[in-house]
């Protein structure tokens, strides 16, 4: 394939010519000189109001020190925001009103107004967007304004402007035709260039409505925030992308010949980037399967913690000491995952304790299951139990066992019965055994050669 930019210098070159042979007509100098007068006496002007906005609001030394509260909204201040308001809107305004002039004195003169008349409606639509712009930053919160005026408002201006930018080019200057460049046996010009932009911008701007409306239409069906949130992403994804062929039919391009070389890049990627594509396929299916939801609390290869998000590449876990951990998709996708909220928030809190040999273990028992009982977060169903485990060589171990609701609270619940446990088992003298070491030496006593013989044996028990 053979990219040919000769064809692009060369029209560019002539229109150049063409261009320089205008601009030696008077009409279009005179033209030109307006323009730029206007455009001068535009930015000049609220710039000096901007300037002496900033004077009057300036206060006085004592009343800005820095422990001073702030001052409260006044009249005055009020007004300063109104005029900033306004004059933010004055640069296209003062453009509109003295090109409006500007076509009025040259038609009583007789002189050729279409270069300027042509810019016109550019300013309005600059216009247009800034009162926009302004009524939406100041009627919604700050994220959401943002957001909708990077996704609308700006696309929407854009779209305008190039639709405007077209007509000048077509009809004025005529040269919507000129060869950008040649590919292959695909010729593009600026005409199908702008047009291929307008429709990928239409595309966005029709991706964001789509997306708003599944949303909107998911939530009012009580679908999970996150499932929402992925299958509207999704269905942006597929109008934008939509769009993005249709652009690229409009600039000509063979679909068929670009579906062989998306093949072919598939395949290269798959091979070289198989890790993010795995780990991006296995987070669509952890969000359509709900298997990790947010807000559970999971453990996968030793790393236990809240899922605060399921993202397309990595699911973030929040650790008990509040830090955050990403786990790639594929793991949880191929590694076993230990739920412990995932059909249900029951959790089970199990104290593991050892008593000494010379105990009461009926007693024991039945103290832990008192002690059990007695905590107000242990559920009464399931029932607690108390089991013996294991007898060790200076203990013999129970395992008790309770269950409360929620699992954020069984560490909690788990600190409280050991307290509880200690000061029950103080109270009816059940000794909880500490180990210890115990050296039986035995006395020297004459061998047959006359030697003196020592032996010390060790031996274990526990403490009483």
């Amino acid at each position: 394939m053979l990219v040919d930019f000769s064809i692009f210098f060369q029209r560019l070159s002539e229109q150049m010519r063409l261009m320089l042979i205008m601009l030696e007509r008077v009409a279009v100098q005179r033209q030109l000189a307006a323009i730029l007068l206007i455009l001068l006496v535009a930015w000049l002007a609220p710039k000096l109001i901007d300037l002496a906005l900033k004077r009057w609001e300036r206060r006085p030394a004592e009343a800005t020190a820095p422990d001073a509260p702030p001052p409260p909204a006044t009249l005055r201040t009020r007004v300063i925001r109104w005029l900033r308001a306004v004059d933010f809107m004055l640069f296209p305004a003062i453009f509109l009103l003295l090109a409006q002039r500007a076509v009025h004195r040259f038609a009583d003169n007789g002189w050729p107004y279409g270069l300027i008349d042509a810019l016109t409606p550019i300013f309005w639509l600059l216009l247009g967007y800034r009162f926009v712009a302004g009524i939406v930053l100041a009627a919604l919160p700050e994220q959401h304004s943002q957001r909708f005026a990077s996704e609308v408002v700006q696309p929407t201006l854009w779209i305008l402007v190039l639709v405007i930018a077209r007509s000048i080019l077509f009809s004025t200057l005529g040269i919507g035709e000129i060869t950008l460049l040649t590919f292959s046996d695909v010729t593009i010009n600026l005409g199908d260039l702008l047009n291929a932009a307008i429709t990928l911008l239409m595309a966005m701007l029709a991706g964001w409505v789509a997306r708003n409306a599944v949303n909107n239409l998911m939530v009012r069906n009580h679908a999970e925030s996150d499932v929402a949130n992925t299958v509207s992403n999704v269905t942006r994804y597929a109008v934008v992308s939509l769009g993005a062929l249709i652009a690229l039919g409009i600039l000509g391009v063979d679909l068929g010949a670009l579906a062989w070389i998306g093949g072919g890049l598939s395949v290269g990627l798959g091979f070289g980037l198989q890790e993010v594509f795995g780990n991006f396929v296995s987070g669509i299916v952890l969000v359509f399967e709900r298997i990790v939801r947010p807000g559970d609390i999971i453990e996968v290869q030793g790393l236990r913690g809240a899922v605060t998000r399921v993202a397309m590449r990595a699911t973030v876990l929040k650790t008990a000491d509040n830090s955050e951990i990403f786990v790639p998709n594929k793991e949880l996708m191929t590694k076993p995952v230990q739920a412990m909220t995932y059909s249900d928030r029951t959790a089970r809190v199990a104290l593991n304790i050892g008593v000494a040999y010379d105990s009461d273990l009926a007693l024991a028992e039945k103290v832990l299951l008192d002690t059990l009982q007695r905590h107000p977060l242990i559920m009464a169903e399931p029932a607690p139990g108390v089991l013996i485990t294991s007898l060790d060589p200076y203990s013999i171990n129970f395992l008790a066992f309770g269950y409360v609701r929620d699992f954020s609270d069984s560490f909690r619940v788990k600190s409280e019965l050991y307290q509880m446990v200690r000061d029950a088992f103080a109270l009816h003298k059940i000794v909880i055994p500490t180990p210890r070491q115990e050296v039986t030496v035995v006395m020297p006593e004459e061998s047959p050669a006359g030697q003196t013989n020592m032996l010390t044996r060790p031996t274990t028990a526990a403490s009483g």
